[in-house]
Order: C-alpha cells, then structure tokens, then sequence
C-alpha cells in the first residue's frame, strides 16, 4: 500500500502549531492511507519537542481506534538534539536526520545560530551520540556555491564520521556561475573516484545524487518515480493549518497561501490539487530536445519554485548541474559494471537488494 507522508513543521517564523492542528493532521493522513508516515519539519522542528511528544502519542492512541499505522521522522539541526530525545525517539522508533553540511568551512558558512557564530563546533559532538543511538541516521548535506570546493571533502567526512545514508543537494538558489560550475565538475570527479574505491572495497552505503542517477541509466524514467508528485503521494501541513503540495511552499507557515490545496478542517481541494499537479508536468521549452529529459529532475516543482519562483519553469543551475553530474556518473556505472563489482551489481541489479539491506542493516544486527 502507498503510503500518505505528511510533513507537520513544528514551528515557523511566526505562527507555532497547535496540538489541534497536528491531530487533525493525523487524522486526514490515515483517512487517505492505512500506512502513514509522519515527518516532523522546520523551521526547526526540536524548538516544539513537547508538540511532537504530544503528536506521537495521539497517533499510537489513533491506532487503538482505526485501522491505521504511523512512522516517523525528524529532520534537524541538531542543536536541541539531547539524550532525552534521543531515547524517546527510539521508544517511539522516530528515525532522525540531520541537516549538516560537512567540514567546518562548509558547514559554518550558512548553518549560524542567532549571534551569527558558525554552528559546526555545537552540533558535530552530537554525530556520536546520533549514531550510537541510529546506526543507519540520514544526513542531509547543502551545498552552496560558495561551498563548492569542499563537497567532494565533506561526503568523505560525513562518511568518515559514521554516516552510511548521504543526501547531498545543490542549493538552486544559490548565485551559480560558470565558474562554480566548473569547479563543480572537479568536485563530481573526486567523488566518483571516492565512489569507486568504496564500492571495490564493499562498503555499503547510500549517496545521493549518485545513486538516483544510476537508477534512472538502468531503469529510465521510471526510476523518477519517487518524487513526490506536487502533492499526490506526499502533503505538508502548515502551522496555519493549510494544506501544501510540497514542505518548501511552508518556509514561513502562511505566506505561500496561492499554493495551498485545502486546511485540515475542510481537507483536500482535489480540484485544486490535479490543478497544480498538471501544471506541474508542462514541460519547459528548453527541455524537450535535452538528450538527458528523461534521466533529470527537471519535472520536480518543488525544486524550480524555490529557485525561480515558478513550478513551471526551471532553474539554468539545475539544467546545467544535471549535465555536468550524468556523464560522470555514467562513466562509473560502465567501470563498476564492467569489474563485476559485488556491490554495485547487488545494489542496482537485484530488486531484493533493499529487502536484504533492511534485514542486514535492522534485524540480523539486533
């Protein structure tokens, strides 16, 4: 069964979320899927600990009454992550992602605590205990192109760390030049040959934009499959209580309202939602001869919003990223297919690959 995601961010700028709201959060997401998964976003989700205490606690009691179930998840900083919360959230088996950008230069250039001090030196200690308490944690890694240079040097220190699950996304709205683009290419290199050696020497990990790109040279188009389709598999909700086809159109709660398909009170304008959705799958003019159309993340609307301002048109640093990553990445498919690489072909060719991981990773381990 499809599962219905939705993302609850616990606090904005202006307008904390009530009790009220995250119950009938809950509820409108078990009514659309028996499987629900819950993920505590921000702003900074840890600020409202109590809420998300008081959330988990109504699902598991929602549970008691409905043909439901629930699992979470928490995306943050880790500034307010504490030993508390870290045994309540394996109690209550809530994973949790940390948003960390690498090496201190990197790191510290955009993630600053109220003084404007650099936040690597509070939230690096807590990597250990994160670990320690979730082996298998996600960490989320920005790159800004001012941070450029450093990527290939954080992944490797991100997996150094302990991190199996690397998530690392360009930041699009970010002043991109040809310069940066190139020096980007560099760092895309040093992680393919970074990728390489850990794959020969069998270590099992997760790195994306890699593996999406494999996905889609093996499986095509299909391999896109995941996205979340502006709004039809995954909603978010915001403090205000107005329902969203995507988290990003949420950064400060009520001021994407053009946006909003339905609140937690009246549910689900599906007029609305096909609305934004078809308008959603127009393809940019530019795209339609690309040779790499199908292979790129061009269709995702979330992503041209938060860099042009239109889910319809998309970013010239997403279009020019996309090709500077996929023959790269193609180049080192071809090299670890043709060495047979154990891992690679486990990972990419057999289905059962993922079922296998998750007993190995959660079960055989335990």
């Amino acid at each position: 069964m499809r599962c219905g995601y939705c993302y609850a961010p616990a606090a904005a700028r202006n307008l904390d979320m009530t009790e009220e709201i995250c119950e009938r959060a809950v509820v409108l997401g078990s009514k659309s899927s028996g499987n629900t998964g819950i993920i505590f976003f921000g702003g900074e989700p840890l600020l409202m600990k109590d809420l998300i205490v008081h959330t988990v606690r109504f699902c598991r009691e929602h549970e008691r009454r409905v043909p439901a179930s629930f699992h979470f998840k928490a995306t943050t900083n880790g500034l307010l992550l504490d030993a508390q919360f870290l045994s309540f959230a394996a109690r209550e088996h809530v994973r949790i992602a940390l948003s960390f950008d690498g090496v201190q230069a990197s790191h510290d250039l955009h993630r600053r605590s109220a003084t404007a001090q650099g936040t690597f030196a509070l939230v690096e200690p807590k990597i250990g205990p994160l670990l320690q308490a979730q082996p298998y944690a996600s960490v989320f890694m920005t790159v800004a192109p001012e941070a450029v240079d450093g990527y290939a040097e954080s992944v490797s220190f991100l997996f150094d760390k302990g991190f199996r699950y690397i998530i690392a996304s360009l930041n699009y709205g970010g002043r991109w030049t040809d310069d940066h683009m190139k020096r980007l290419r560099t760092q895309y290199r040093r992680l393919s040959s970074w990728y390489e050696r850990k794959t020969l020497a069998e270590e099992k990990f997760y790195f994306s934009p890699f593996e999406k790109k494999f996905a889609t040279y093996i499986h095509g188009e299909k391999a896109l499959c995941s996205q979340c389709h502006l709004g039809v598999r995954q909603i978010s909700v915001g403090p205000d209580g107005a329902i969203y086809p995507c988290v990003q159109f949420v950064q400060d709660g009520i001021c994407n309202t053009a946006y909003a398909i339905g609140d937690v009170w009246s549910g689900i304008d599906s007029a609305r939602q096909r609305e934004l959705y078809e308008l959603s799958q127009a393809e940019d003019e530019q795209c339609s001869d690309c040779a790499i159309r199908s292979r790129c993340e061009h269709r995702c609307a979330c992503l041209n919003w938060q860099a042009t301002g239109s889910i319809e048109r998309v970013s010239p640093a997403l279009c020019e990223s996309e090709r500077v990553l996929t023959p790269i990445v193609d180049r080192l498919g071809e090299r670890l297919f043709r060495k047979r690489s154990p891992m690679f072909m486990q990972k990419h060719y057999n289905s059962t690959y993922p079922l296998m991981s998750y007993l190995e990773d959660h079960l055989i381990s335990v």
